[in-house]
């Protein structure tokens, strides 16, 4: 009888802790993107802004399609991508599975909120892979000094605008309707930032999601391109930047001329990126040397 006891003891024992494992597993695993809102928009909407789910999908299976091999090239990973058309929540977020593969889930709400652009949804799915392939400066874990796999918020918005952005955009044929849906004004302000009709394409993205993100938080100042964040940071920021900063990394990151190919590192910030302070480096918003 004190046997089977034991052993119930022991299983339950067992099951607490494995159960508060994967609990804590979780937490420390997930990358949301956006900070938290009370925003919905559901699948019902009858609206002709943002984006529906045909081009959800479509826009997803180009980033899967010419991503997947650069993930698989420097983790020896999958990239797989949730996609959670049903979801109202206004969200993004980057996780890994049983297997460290990489795990990015978007949501049908993010798509369907009215800014959303095409060129902005394929920012924010860039922005979810810099989690896992933005390199330094990571993300602590908890309230240790213990660094984690996923990069800071800013690092992974420069991923964003140095690498991935830059990649989907070379090809012209494929997204040249997308040029089209592009405000003049607004290209012409990014112009004003950019030589070149890349950087302008990408700076005019991160415009277009900072708005976004300023619409989470009633009374946010809109970003604007010809402005810079004068915040100074004592230390790196690891979590989100306030949007007008964001579009300052996205700009940054945009004139940024190191190759594409050229990984980051997860131990030196240096390695891969810009450093050029009034044109391409990390902006100080966010971003502290040391």
């Amino acid at each position: 009888m004190r046997q089977k006891i034991f052993i119930t003891l022991t299983l339950l024992l067992q099951m607490f802790f494995l159960t508060n494992l994967e609990a804590k597993k979780s937490i420390v695993e997930i990358d949301k993107c956006f900070p938290p809102s009370k925003l919905r928009f559901s699948k019902n909407l009858k609206s002709s802004s943002g984006l529906n789910e045909f081009e959800f999908n479509q826009l997803i299976d180009r980033v899967e399609r010419l991503v997947a091999p650069v993930v698989q090239r420097q983790t020896k990973k999958k990239v797989v991508f949730e996609r959670n058309w049903n979801d109202d929540e206004v969200n993004a977020h980057a996780t890994r599975d049983d297997e460290d593969n990489l795990v990015v889930m978007l949501t049908g709400g993010l798509a369907r909120h009215p800014l959303m652009t095409k060129d902005a949804f394929l920012l924010i799915a860039c922005h979810e892979i810099g989690h896992f392939l933005g390199g330094a400066p990571k993300q602590f874990r908890g309230n240790t000094s213990q660094r984690t796999w996923s990069s800071a918020e800013g690092q992974a918005d420069y991923f964003a605008a140095t690498k991935c952005l830059p990649m989907l955009f070379q090809d012209k044929t494929e997204t040249k309707a997308l040029d089209l849906s592009l405000n003049p004004e607004v290209k012409r302000k990014a112009f004003t930032r950019c030589d070149n009709e890349i950087c302008a394409r990408i700076v005019v993205a991160g415009w277009q999601i900072s708005s976004v993100f300023a619409s989470l938080k009633e009374g946010t100042i809109k970003p604007d391109i010809t402005k810079a964040d004068p915040t100074l940071v004592d230390s790196t920021f690891m979590k989100h930047p306030n949007p007008q900063c964001r579009l300052d990394t996205f700009v940054m990151g945009a004139n940024c001329d190191a190759p594409i190919d050229e990984a980051f590192s997860d131990f030196d910030p240096k390695v891969g990126a810009c450093l050029y302070a009034k044109k391409n480096a990390r902006p100080a918003c966010w971003y502290k040397d040391e």
